[in-house]
């Protein structure tokens, strides 16, 4: 079973680097899992589905929603960068070009100069519209249109009916694991989506099992990764990752403790009155983590 969510993630990545058109594959790769999955296509729907199937199809989408989001980015800074490079050479032979006038100049052709340049700049002016709009355009993709809107988005209901998991009516760990970890992914493509929910996701993490604690140690590195890149979203629900220190397992402690000191040392989270959370790890019956703790003073 790890096997095959190994062999999944790098073929997704070995698409995303030789397709030419890899968000046409990666929906046909959806599509299809979907009527293996569901037997959508397949005649009739199935009413249930082997929560395997499920963790792999959960699994397939974050992973190609990461990627998508990646290669929505590429191709910005590509257009960035071949826009940047028109217009340095046009600057360039315009520089050139004035270089080679002769300094005694006429009055014509000193007012056809300064027309000359008018217009250079009103054209300069135009390629710097144009590339805050292409950004604006690629924050548009990842906000909107990846995890939100289109194929992905419209099984996003569904995950978070997984996580949410009311009732127990889900008891696969493999599922519990693959439907979170996809969570995670989801809205760390979206500020939109993941200040929506955060709520569930520390909700998920309170009521982990205590055996699992795969899920819980991967759920505080997601935290991290949130926090960097939507701080504003995670700041107020910090004290539920201090209170991750105190977790039964050695394992989840010492994540919590790696990501909240890097956190801290990045100006990312501010330490407030949880600095004593930190300073107890000192006495921590693990000995690791006695010496990963940095001083409480060193934070401050």
């Amino acid at each position: 079973t790890c096997a095959w969510f190994s062999a999944a993630e790098q073929s997704i990545d070995a698409i995303f680097a030789i397709c030419p058109w890899p968000e046409r594959a990666a929906a046909d790769i959806i599509r299809v899992m979907e009527s293996t999955t569901f037997g959508v296509g397949l005649g009739e729907a199935q009413s249930s589905c082997h929560s395997l199937r499920l963790s792999r199809f959960f699994f397939t989408m974050g992973h190609i929603a990461l990627k998508l989001l990646v290669y929505a980015e590429n191709l910005g800074g590509s257009v960035r960068r071949a826009n940047a490079a028109k217009t340095l050479a046009k600057q360039e032979s315009v520089d050139n070009a004035k270089s080679q006038k002769k300094s005694g100049a006429s009055r014509d052709e000193s007012g056809e100069e300064s027309e000359e340049d008018d217009a250079i700049e009103a054209e300069l002016g135009l390629a710097q519209e144009a590339e805050a709009e292409n950004e604006k355009r690629v924050l548009e993709i990842s906000e909107q249109e990846i995890v939100c809107n289109g194929l992905i988005g419209a099984f996003a209901p569904l995950l978070v009916r997984v996580v949410g998991n009311e009732g127990g009516a889900f008891t696969s760990e493999i599922l519990t694991q693959a439907s979170t970890l996809t969570l995670c992914k989801f809205m760390c493509i979206s500020r939109t989506f993941c200040e929506k929910h955060l709520p569930l996701l520390l909700t998920a993490l309170a009521r982990a099992p205590t055996q699992d604690t795969t899920l819980r140690a991967n759920t505080v590195v997601a935290l991290g990764d949130l926090a960097f890149r939507f701080p504003n979203e995670v700041e107020p629900y910090t004290p539920r990752l201090y209170a991750c220190l105190r977790d039964p397992s050695t394992r989840v402690r010492r994540h919590t403790l790696m990501v909240l000191t890097h956190l801290i040392l990045n100006d990312m989270v501010k330490v407030k009155g949880q600095v004593c959370e930190i300073a107890l790890c000192l006495q921590d019956e693990e000995s690791r983590i006695q010496d990963m703790a940095p001083p409480p003073l060193f934070l401050l």
